[in-house]
């Protein structure tokens, strides 16, 4: 499997030689998305984590400058493959001005099944688990709509309200070319909102030299419990004026044994491939279309009462660059993209009926958006100018065979024809003060606007009393109808970073940052058949949501040296009207008190850091670990905030032999005991207080040949049985209660690539 890369920067290092640090910004972390790490002749490719950085008053997302702090250990043959081992080159005497020298951390996933699961490796990223397939990623205590989430410059949605299919199940890890994970609001360029960082799947594919016609990468892996089978090809051809880039993935699995020996509804099957068609006339300009294709089908779930019968995506994108000045402008890029998701699920196909009724619940998810940006070099800054739009029609509805042979009757209209889109306005400056400090900053102005079908909102499914119109079911919890919406939000950042003597820097940053609801927070309506108030499954949104304010200041100190480098991020997030999932107490602004979920403003804060820090010693040996938390709370009940990650981190120490490498690492979470899991006077959306757990990884890389290389490992060696602590809610109106999933018990896998 792919080694991860956790560190302050997102460049790639050529060829891996031995260089000195580089000047990049924003601060960052990176990981290679999905691939193994050879030292040699092939780029590497990473995925770039971000620290955070944050609070403050009209200025929001702040950016610290982060810097490619290389690798090192370059064999002249055909290289070695580096899992978890790097040395970081030798430090220059004099830096360059501002630039901020970040450590590096690497983990080693194994075999991800997705997106989330990859991100899940990352220091201060977790992951809810609802099966196999589709975890869903959690960046310092924020998830969904708190997310941005671009897959080649794209934003995309799932299309199931419960999120069965986050946004990152539709990516083939395989063939992109670099993650990256920016921490917090560190920028204002990747459209509104992003209150808990920003996630990029991206490809780049390099200029053919005069003599080069021809890459390919073909990747396989292979798992022994979930029997998880893999296959995956990237074959680019090309001239210097142009290349045509064909991707394809194949994934299956079945259901994994937890550590207890127990069978967890874990199976999945999918399937992508891609086109992508580039000019390329000269070094500084590009333009590019591609189109994707994602097909999921049978995926199991043991965190819900539905199963994913298929999940569609289509992806087109057209990207235009300009490198060169145009005018006043040292660089102008555009992007148009486009994405469609199909979604349905239902509780009888592919499990025994066990509720009252057959349900299924197909729905849509409709993107369309663009970018453009302008690169200006004026006043003695750096200049960025952009304008982005985003559209994201959604659609769903539930039906069931009440009274009925067929299951077509309507039980909810989940997603009543909802319409979100934001048009925004944004720069971004960067001026150095000294030889050694920089300041940074961002404004960004966005006109969200939120519509709901009326006519749709008013219908009426068929069935008992209980079944309400998303009308009626708005007007009962919080007096107003299905009405649309519009908001004038206005953020920024400030950020200041300053090198310091022998490899030490640091940065401190304030923001400003707001959050429009999304189309569940503001018009979800689900109803379901009359209960208690701990166990009442109806779930309704709230159209009269404020949009969500966050106030963050965060500082980052590090220090590289020859053989040991360290990292430490500290960040607090004050926030009004943040949108929190409760239950109907009668709260102020909620007129009944049945425990309905519903949504609601209310003051939070949340705060914490990571740490991470790696030592170099007796020429081939490496240490390594990582620190992360983050705490969470609703200041307006005094209560914690639910689906918020214990204090957790890592231990890995490896050996790097000149054409082979070996290594361990130990994960471990604390205990969560503070949930908000009583439904009677809180939410309920905890399961419970969660142990804590450690469980321990064995891994191995070798370079076979010039072309090949092989990764071996185990997971979970001692087969230990643990879940996470955040878990998905089952909002199922016949299967109440929120479901924590076990993680897989001891799993071998393998894994082979051939570069060509």
């Amino acid at each position: 499997m792919s080694t991860i890369k956790l560190r302050s920067c997102s460049c790639p290092l050529p060829n891996l030689e031995t260089r000195p640090a580089t000047l990049q910004a924003p601060n960052r972390t990176s990981i290679p998305a999905r691939r193994d790490i050879p030292l040699g002749n092939r780029t590497g490719n990473e995925i770039t984590a971000g620290t955070g950085i944050l609070i403050a008053m009209l200025a929001g997302a702040s950016l610290a400058l982060r810097v490619d702090t290389a690798t090192a250990q370059t064999p002249d043959d055909g290289g070695v493959v580096l899992p978890e081992l790097e040395v970081t080159a030798d430090r220059p005497d004099a830096l360059p001005p501002a630039t901020f020298v970040a450590p590096i951390v690497e983990v080693t996933p194994g075999l991800p099944a997705d997106g989330g699961d990859l991100l899940r490796s990352v220091p201060g990223v977790s992951g809810s688990r609802m099966g196999g397939f589709g975890i869903d990623p959690i960046i310092r205590g924020q998830t969904a709509g708190q997310l941005n989430i671009l897959i080649d410059g794209a934003h995309a949605f799932g299309g199931c309200p419960n999120r069965m299919d986050p946004p990152t199940v539709y990516v083939d890890l395989d063939n992109y070319d670099s993650v990256t994970v920016i921490k917090g609001s560190q920028t204002v360029r990747y459209g509104g909102g992003g209150t808990g960082g920003t996630v990029l799947f991206e490809r780049d594919t390099p200029r053919f030299e005069p003599d080069e016609v021809f890459r390919a990468r073909f990747t396989g892996g292979i798992t022994d419990n979930s029997h998880t089978g893999n296959l995956g090809a990237d074959v680019t051809v090309g001239i210097p004026e142009g290349f045509a880039r064909a991707t394809g993935q194949y994934q299956t699995a079945d259901n994994y044994d937890d550590g207890n020996g127990n069978s967890v509804r874990s199976a999945y099957n999918t399937e992508g491939a891609g086109l992508s068609l580039g000019l390329t006339p000269n070094d500084d300009t590009r333009a590019v279309l591609s189109y994707d294709y994602t097909h999921d089908w049978d995926v199991l779930y043991a965190g819900a009462g539905m199963d994913g019968i298929y999940s569609d995506s289509d992806q087109w994108r057209l990207r235009l660059g300009q490198d060169t000045p145009i005018g006043p402008f040292a660089a102008v890029n555009a992007e148009l993209y486009s994405v469609s998701v199909d979604h349905l699920m239902d509780n009888y196909s592919l499990r025994p009926l066990t509720s009252m009724f057959k349900m299924r619940a197909p729905s849509t998810a409709d993107t369309a958006g663009g970018r453009l940006t302008a690169d200006l070099d004026a006043m003695g800054m750096n200049w960025t100018l952009g304008t982005d739009y985003l559209q994201v029609d959604r659609d769903a509805a539930r039906f069931w065979n009440f009274q009925s042979t067929a299951v077509d009757v309507p039980n909810s209209y989940l997603w009543p024809d909802v319409v979100n889109s934001d048009l925004g306005l944004f720069v971004e400056i960067e001026r150095p003060l000294t030889e050694h400090s920089r300041l940074t900053a961002g404004l960004r102005y966005d006109r969200t606007e939120a519509s709901v079908s009326r006519s749709r909102a008013a219908l009426v499914p068929v069935g008992p009393a209980w079944v309400r119109s998303a009308e009626q079911l708005y007007q009962a919890y919080y007096g107003v109808g299905a009405e649309d919406t519009d908001d004038d939000n206005l953020g920024g950042f400030l950020t200041y970073a300053h090198n310091l003597d022998d490899g030490l820097s640091f940065s401190v940053g304030v923001s400003r940052t707001l959050r429009s609801a999304d189309a569940t927070e503001r018009y979800i309506a689900s109803n379901a058949a009359p209960s208690t108030v701990a166990n009442n499954q109806r779930w309704v949104g709230n159209p009269g949501l404020d949009p969500e304010a966050h106030h963050q200041i965060g500082v980052t100190l590090a220090k590289v040296a020859k053989h040991w480098n360290t990292q430490l991020d500290l960040f607090y997030d004050r926030v009004d009207d943040y949108i929190l999932r409760d239950r109907a107490h009668g709260q102020p602004g909620i007129l009944l008190a049945d425990g309905t979920f519903i949504y609601r403003n209310v003051d939070a804060e949340l705060t914490g850091g990571e740490w991470t820090g790696s030592l170099e010693f007796a020429r081939h040996w490496r240490a390594g670990a990582s620190l992360a938390y983050v705490y969470a709370q609703n200041r307006t009940d005094s209560t914690p905030i639910a689906q918020t990650p214990p204090l957790g981190g890592t231990v890995s120490l490896d050996y790097l032999a000149e054409r082979w490498s070996v290594g361990t690492r130990l994960n471990w979470n604390d205990t969560q005991d503070r949930v908000d899991d009583d439904p009677i006077t809180g939410s309920g959306l905890d399961v419970g207080p969660t142990a804590g757990w450690w469980i321990l990884d064995l891994y191995g890389q070798a370079r076979i040949t010039k072309f090949a290389t092989i990764s071996l490992g185990v997971d979970n060696l001692f087969d230990r049985a643990y879940a996470y602590a955040v878990n998905r809610a089952n909002v199922d109106p016949f299967n109440p209660g929120p479901v924590q999933v076990n993680e897989p018990g001891r799993q071998l896998w393998a894994r082979a690539s051939l570069d060509f």
